[in-house]
């Protein structure tokens, strides 16, 4: 029997049986990934391609369907002016890069079978959580396609967004799972975060002077609809912070730096002024739906037409509900936003990272890089920081 009809009647018997097929000793230890259609399955050229299992077994694992982006196109001209919408595309595993050993390869197929051509790569941070799904063997790429309905010259960036198909190897795999979990979540910031607060709740509203050295939240407002009313970008930089909270929440007030305090804040850096007046709104509705206890903005929006948006946990101490609320900013901001933590510990005793602080050096003791749903933990920081909370010191270096 050639090779590529055993594969497929293995393949149609391990759907039946819900056993895993069996690895022919001819086949290389991982084939590509590959959508292959009825015609390019009888070609010598995709042999190796992973078959796609029939959907109509009811047992089978449901597909999803993800977004993700390619880089490097530009590189390749001849490849990039086969990316239209829709073109079908293939995926192999590229673990002998010298650069990136989690590389996903991409080639753009053409219309006439066995002329693919190489175009791009996935991007590096989310091929670092799909490469090893594919490695294992708990995902499959079933197809994936390019997503530009514009086409790619009118996107605002060099990056090629796509669709990936993807099955499960089984429906109960927790580490796909997660895989999915995090390529489900937007890349980029989505273009519906800090939409209009609805006219209705903003009619009769008004933004009453507060004689606090901060733009602050009053309680009968809600926070969404304050910050609304409060633009950042607006506000006097007389004022320092515009700020919201949630019903009986006070994290980080003006008494707080001559107070042992365990609250702490994650940081969102290197926001546009542009952009950082809606983006304060998205924050203020992570506070009234609980994903944050308070969150901040600088009046002005910023140095230079740059701020950061700096959003509170209750406790430093509980590492869940900071990572609980990391991923909700995740959602909220896309997964490739990058996250530092600082406690207020560090923040009131004076040290920074960069600008002449007391202890230089790293100062977040936790982190979620871009395209990461996990927390890394710096324990040395977290340390350090527990002990200026619990004692008002502590050699920092």
């Amino acid at each position: 029997m050639p090779l590529m009809l055993k594969r497929q009647y293995d393949a149609l018997a391990a759907a039946a049986t819900g056993d895993a097929p069996k690895k022919s000793a001819l086949e290389p230890e991982r084939a590509p990934v590959v959508e292959i259609s009825n015609d390019e399955r009888a070609t010598d050229e995709n042999e190796n391609a992973v078959v796609v299992i029939d959907d109509d077994d009811d047992d089978a694992p449901r597909d999803a369907v993800v977004s993700a982006r390619l880089v490097g196109s530009m590189r390749h001209r001849a490849a990039r002016a086969r990316l239209a919408h829709g073109a079908k595309l293939r995926l192999r595993r590229d673990d002998g890069n010298a650069h990136d050993p989690n590389a996903v390869a991409v080639d753009v197929l053409s219309s006439s079978v066995g002329d693919p051509i190489h175009a791009v790569f996935v991007k590096a941070t989310q091929a670092a959580v799909l490469a090893p799904a594919l490695d294992s063997g708990a995902l499959t790429v079933v197809a994936c396609v390019v997503d530009a309905p514009r086409g790619v010259d009118a996107l605002p960036t060099k990056d090629v967004p796509v669709r990936f198909t993807l099955r499960r190897r089984s429906a109960d795999d927790a580490s796909a799972a997660s895989v999915l979990e995090l390529l489900g979540l937007p890349y980029d910031v989505p273009s519906s975060v800090g939409e209009l607060v609805s006219p209705k709740l903003l009619d009769g509203k008004f933004a009453e002077p507060m004689s606090h050295r901060w733009l602050t939240h009053y309680d009968f407002t809600k926070p969404s609809v304050f910050a609304a009313l409060n633009p950042v970008t607006e506000a006097s930089p007389e004022k320092e912070w515009v700020y919201v909270n949630g019903r009986d929440e006070n994290v980080s007030s003006e008494d707080a730096a001559s107070a042992h305090t365990y609250s702490g804040k994650w940081m969102i850096m290197g926001v546009k002024s542009d952009v950082i007046d809606r983006y304060f709104v998205e924050c203020a509705k992570a506070v009234e739906a609980g994903e944050v206890v308070a969150a901040k903005a600088p009046a002005g929006g910023g140095e230079g037409g740059v701020g950061v948006l700096i959003l509170y946990t209750k406790d430093f101490r509980d590492r869940v509900e900071a990572e609980r609320a990391g991923v909700a900013l995740k959602r909220r901001f896309g997964s490739g936003v990058h996250l530092k933590y600082k406690t207020d510990s560090a923040t009131y005793a004076g040290l920074y990272a960069t600008g002449g602080g007391k202890g230089g050096g790293k100062t977040c003791c936790y982190e979620m890089k871009s395209g990461s749903l996990t927390m890394d933990v710096d324990e040395r920081v977290y340390a350090e920081c527990l002990k200026l909370a619990e004692n008002g010191g502590g050699d920092y270096a």
